[in-house]
């Protein structure tokens, strides 16, 4: 028979989130990572994406991380994290991996324009972290949290259906009309 003690007794009420305001992109950073590669990989993908980044806003620097030897593995590839911080402290990130035979900056552009699209599509949270923000607002207390995001992905469209059967909780979603032709947005 399994059965589950507490150890802890912890506090399980969450404060709602109230995260609407996205703010205006500050600074981009990054790092890019190669294994089992040519040290020459990271610049050829620090510098394309600078090359994309930089007509947007001035501040981005990307750290180059070149691993060798035992400590790379046995796979040979390379990668590309690039995140941003608002003037809301709102932060927005894309990963994207690379194999052996993808060009540098082909995954330097693909990364960097999934970046771009993340911004353009709103929203105080990232898709690959939608899930998570939905999760912590149904385990609020009764007061209402609400929180900006972009596009709803499959997955989180699929999160939801299981937080409605699961936990019985529905969240009302208005889709916002956004003015393209206004400057600033």
């Amino acid at each position: 028979m399994f059965q589950c003690v507490p150890v802890l007794c912890v506090d399980t009420t969450a404060s709602p989130l109230q995260w609407l305001d996205t703010g205006k992109i500050k600074r981009i950073r990054g790092v890019a990572s190669c294994a089992r590669m040519s040290p020459a990989t990271n610049p050829r993908i620090i510098d394309a994406a600078r090359g994309v980044l930089n007509d947007f806003i001035p501040d981005v620097y990307i750290y180059n991380e070149h691993l060798k030897g035992a400590q790379s593995g046995k796979s040979p590839g390379c990668s590309l994290m690039l995140y941003t911080e608002s003037t809301t402290d709102v932060v927005l990130s894309i990963d994207q991996l690379g194999e052996q035979q993808t060009l540098p900056e082909d995954l330097a552009k693909t990364t960097t324009h999934q970046l771009l699209d993340t911004i353009y599509g709103g929203g105080c949270v990232d898709s690959s972290h939608q899930h998570l923000v939905l999760l912590f607002m149904a385990l609020t207390q009764n007061n209402v949290s609400s929180v900006r995001l972009g596009p709803l992905t499959p997955y989180t469209i699929s999160f939801l259906r299981n937080i409605k059967t699961f936990l019985g909780i529905v969240f009302k979603i208005e889709v916002e009309k956004v003015d393209t032709e206004e400057p600033g947005n």
